[in-house]
């Protein structure tokens, strides 16, 4: 991939497609702009197989897509860009193209698939095709272990690396209507131009701070792991906001209704809030009507949707009601929450000055709620690490064991007048 002082601008250079028998093939340096007319798409199976031959070769892809999901529960897939060293291709899948062949580039161990924030890109293909990448590096990822910050948008990691400042505009335009402008052309190959570029530049400041290893850790947790692209519908109300103030039989009514809600919304594949939105999800659990009629008497709920589904939705909650009860993670009691309160200051001080001299963005290691919880476990006796991300892999290395000592009495904490100005010092346990 080229080097990062070799980055173009893509808004004063413009790249020739070159003229070769496949006139539908966009050819372009990636260091240099798209030329964009409509012939740039990939529309046929044998260009498809040319590009998966050539990105094969290069054993090394950046890749993005475009798609919609406004007003559906599945994603439309509408664009795949793909850009090896020296080429930019744009492939269109609504052409009916088979898109197995790319899907089989993705699970290739051999080819290193290069993204930003592409678990969206990747679950697309999962649920076509059942394949998850088994050789990726995110660059947003990869970023924030060494230092530039959390969840980095694309367009800022091009103009911190390389100096290049990318054209906007087109983040929400319509991907799928056809032909794509020479506007949307140029945005989207962009998406993959430097994806090589900012890798290489990345991989090597993370050698140079001894942590590839845990950003591939990390990599391969979110990206590999099978398990994590499935969802179980009866797991739905675990992300409906507002289930905090529910008992445990009210938790129960919400995870059938949260189930019908998601099977139902797959199987007309309408986003789930045309359905029914959480706040009334929420009020359905916690008054658990008997009768279509009470159902249609809670605030917010779409009347529409009530004359259609009320029956079911009843059923759902008689379901609930006589199904198994959820039982909620036991509430520490207040003392022990208060204390929490006070040792998370603490705690956050050790975290972030850990994350400061490993050059790791704070975000990626824990959160302030997530350190109350953690403590009010360990202040209540009731510690259970695997629930606590902190406390597993590379997090437990880097900051998990600092903060258990610290809860323990077992360091203080001493201000100092140099970066990260606190210092860990440990305690004489016979005090």
């Amino acid at each position: 991939m080229p080097a990062l002082p070799r980055f173009e601008d893509s808004r004063d250079r413009r790249g020739d497609v070159r003229g070769d028998a496949h006139p539908h093939r966009a050819r372009a340096r990636t260091g240099a702009g798209l030329t964009a007319d409509r012939d740039v798409l990939i529309t046929s199976p044998s260009e498809l197989d040319e590009v998966v031959s050539s990105s094969r070769s290069a054993r090394s892809i950046g890749m993005d897509t475009e798609f919609l999901r406004e007003k559906t529960y599945r994603a439309k897939l509408c664009l795949v860009q793909i850009a090896t060293e020296d080429e930019i291709y744009l492939i269109d899948p609504l052409q009916g193209l088979d898109l197995g062949v790319v899907a089989g580039l993705i699970g290739d161990p051999e080819i290193e698939v290069i993204v930003h924030a592409g678990k969206q890109d990747f679950e697309l293909f999962y649920e076509d095709y059942g394949v998850v990448p088994t050789n990726v590096f995110d660059v947003q990822l990869g970023a924030a272990f060494a230092g530039y910050g959390s969840s980095l948008p694309y367009g800022r990691l091009v103009s911190e690396l390389g100096g290049v400042q990318l054209v906007k505009g087109e983040s929400y335009t319509d991907w799928c209507r056809r032909p794509l402008t020479s506007s949307q052309t140029r945005y989207a190959a962009d998406d993959v131009r430097y994806l090589g570029a900012i890798g290489a530049r990345l991989k090597k400041e993370l050698e140079s701070l001894g942590r590839v290893e845990w950003a591939m850790e990390e990599m391969r947790r979110q990206f590999e792991d099978k398990e994590s692209y499935r969802f179980d519908p009866s797991s739905a109300w675990r992300k409906v906001s507002g289930r905090g103030s529910l008992s445990s039989r009210q938790l129960a009514i919400l995870r059938e209704v949260a189930r019908w809600r998601e099977e139902t919304a797959s199987n007309r594949n309408v986003p789930r809030g045309w359905l029914v939105k959480d706040p009334s999800l929420i009020e359905i659990a916690r008054r658990g009507p008997s009768s279509p009629a009470e159902l249609k008497g809670i605030r917010g709920f779409n009347a529409r949707e009530a004359d259609r589904s009320a029956r079911a939705i009843v059923a759902a909650v008689d379901a609930g009601r006589r199904g198994e009860a959820i039982e909620s993670i036991p509430t520490p009691p207040k003392s022990a929450q208060a204390r929490a309160r006070m040792l998370s200051g603490l705690a956050d001080a050790v975290v972030r000055a850990r994350c400061e001299e490993a050059k790791i963005a704070t975000e990626l290691v824990t959160n302030r709620t997530e350190l109350e919880g953690l403590l009010a476990e360990v202040v209540n006796g009731s510690l259970e690490p695997s629930r606590h991300r902190i406390l597993n892999g590379w997090r437990r290395d880097l900051a998990g064991d600092a903060v258990l000592d610290l809860a323990r009495g077992r360091i203080a904490l001493k201000a100092i007048d140099r970066v990260p100005y606190i210092q860990e010092v440990p305690l004489d346990d016979e005090r």
